[in-house]
């Protein structure tokens, strides 16, 4: 049987660096368009997976939509992408197929993967750079090559690498978060993005705000001469070692926790103990002092974002507004039966992803943050807490 040829773009980037805000942008101007998406996470929590279900008419369950968590794809999780692009290979349904790498794969298994079937055509390979990590903690690349020569001269692979070669291996760079960073700085970063990878196109971005045409029908990456230049970067390193983020010094780390946080503890924990080695943390918490507000904590490098994604079901379902119908009541009082006694559905469910020493710090930090017993009693009672975070937050699109 002839199969159509389905076209794949594939979004890579250091974690962090905006590619869930991207796709989820780029499904809501596309609304309509026949599309299957396949998003990775490291951590088992599956934090962007629900982001990118949420709202977007995707789902398991409508076979337009797989989430590979608890991995990387290009490293354990690549023969569960392989299965997927299998699976997909005859189906009629789907034109065009977006994968939302997570932050710590490696690009170059997944080309190989895509490239080696005929039933698909590797279209654009977008690569993003967070401008103000890169200009903060990289000084606009300058210390990012510093590190790459370091590391080739003692043999040895950091996450220096994984950014460098995620830049090599596409044919479009993105540099995201450019309206954080100062203007004069994007000419240096733009030209040392220019000397790690010659081939491939540069724009600024903004929240994710790119044409959709860019990435679904710009010009597709040129595997053959990507490969050369992403080979030259990463020499002799075995597939196996290459895919996986242990190879770099990354690792993941989960708190799953119903106590509410104490907000004032958390915020002094964000903005003192905060350590670098911790590229990303990410997850949906609640604070004491907002016990009716599903957030979003949204943490890269050293920049914070606290997002109102929903509301608790425990908070609606006292209908403190008086808008729910009896009926709404009573459907949300079941679906509570069987929660905790205390806190209903309220749930911290974080994910610390860095390296070993600070992100076990930072572990420790959040575990300390939570609300003691007598707290809970507390805020059991209607008591009030100091809480320094902004009052009025931005929901999330």
């Amino acid at each position: 049987m002839h199969y159509k040829h389905m076209r794949v773009t594939l979004i890579s980037g250091f974690l962090g660096s905006g590619k869930t805000t991207l796709l989820r942008r780029l499904l809501r101007q596309c609304r309509g368009q026949r599309l299957g998406v396949i998003v990775n996470d490291m951590s088992s929590l599956d934090v962007d997976g629900d982001l990118v279900r949420s709202g977007q008419r995707l789902s398991e369950s409508t076979g337009n939509f797989i989430s590979l968590a608890a991995g990387s794809i290009s490293g354990s999780q690549r023969q569960a992408f392989a299965r997927v692009l299998d699976d997909w290979s005859p189906r009629r349904d789907l034109d065009h197929i977006l994968v939302e790498t997570s932050g710590s794969s490696h690009p170059w298994p997944l080309i190989e993967e895509i490239n080696h079937r005929s039933t698909y055509t590797m279209g654009c390979v977008v690569t993003l750079i967070d401008a103000r990590a890169f200009a903060e903690d990289q000084d606009g690349g300058v210390l990012l090559h510093q590190s790459l020569i370091h590391n080739k001269e003692i043999g040895r692979r950091t996450e220096a690498n994984l950014m460098a070669e995620q830049i090599q291996c596409s044919n479009l760079l993105l540099l995201t978060k450019t309206d954080r960073t100062p203007p004069e700085a994007l000419p240096g970063m733009m030209e040392c993005l220019k000397r790690l990878n010659p081939l491939a196109a540069i724009h600024p971005v903004t929240h994710g705000d790119i044409s959709p045409a860019l990435l679904l029908e710009g010009p597709c990456c040129k595997v053959d001469e990507v490969c050369r230049l992403a080979l030259a970067g990463m020499g002799s390193i075995g597939q196996e070692a290459l895919g996986e983020s242990s190879s770099y010094g990354i690792g993941s780390a989960e708190l799953t926790d119903p106590r509410p946080f104490h907000p004032q503890r958390l915020w002094d924990l964000f903005h003192l103990q905060l350590g670098q080695g911790v590229h990303r943390s990410k997850g949906f918490i609640w604070l004491a002092s907002r016990d009716e507000q599903v957030l979003l904590w949204n943490q890269a490098a050293g920049s914070m974002g606290l997002e109102l994604l929903a509301y608790w079901k425990a908070a609606l379902v006292k209908d403190p507004l008086g808008k729910l119908l009896p009926e709404e009541i009573a459907h949300l009082q079941l679906q509570l039966k069987k929660a905790d006694p205390r806190f209903g559905d309220r749930l911290n469910e974080m994910t610390v992803i860095g390296t070993d020493r600070d992100r076990n710090a930072l572990m420790d930090g959040l575990r300390q943050c939570l609300c003691t017993e007598p707290e809970v009693r507390h805020w059991q009672r209607g008591g009030t807490f100091e809480d320094p975070w902004p009052q009025i937050l931005r929901p999330i699109p």
